[in-house]
């Protein structure tokens, strides 16, 4: 139990703080169109991609045999 408890916080920490990387890129001045995404963004959305290929990877296979 305490392992889904942690996940689902790591989670809900990534859904908040992915979009206030992407809201605070462009400092509110319309340079959002120009400015480049910061580290921790590709890097959140990086492991964000691979968790997400992997975990459909163990579906297919848990499900199909």
């Amino acid at each position: 139990m305490t392992k889904k408890i942690s996940l689902f916080m790591i989670i809900t920490t990534l859904l908040f703080v992915l979009p206030t990387q992407v809201l605070g890129a462009g400092g509110g001045n319309g340079e959002a169109a120009s400015s480049e995404p910061s580290g921790m963004l590709v890097l959140a959305l990086t492991l964000m991609s691979i968790l997400t290929i992997i975990t459909m990877i163990f579906f297919s296979f848990r499900d199909n045999g």
